[in-house]
């Protein structure tokens, strides 16, 4: 699996689209304000800050999370898959197009 495939960047509008998605032990989920939603277009210009949490430690379940605040909710992204180093550099390449 190829997580940046639910990822795209929207370069004429500066937004990021989240796609969610769920199969076996592989799993993107994303909430507003605690409620989950199929996909999401972030405006970059309005994203004040986020905050990131991973636990690699899991050999089944290596996981993050990401919290990307903007002024009035909150977007949280969880990652879980079965490829420790696969989640890692997705969890990378989320930040840097976060910041």
């Amino acid at each position: 699996m190829n997580f940046n495939d639910y990822v795209e960047l929207d370069t004429s509008s500066k937004s990021i689209i989240l796609l969610s998605y769920k199969e076996n032990h592989n799993e993107i989920i994303i909430k507003i304000n605690d409620k989950e939603v199929k996909y999401i277009k972030l405006k970059q210009e309005f994203i004040e800050f986020f905050t990131a949490n991973e636990d690699f430690s899991n050999p089944l379940s290596p996981e993050f999370k990401i919290d990307i605040y903007f002024n009035n909710y909150k977007i949280s992204y969880e990652v879980t898959g079965e490829n420790k180093e696969e989640v890692k550099k997705f969890f990378e390449y989320i930040k840097s197009i976060l910041i």
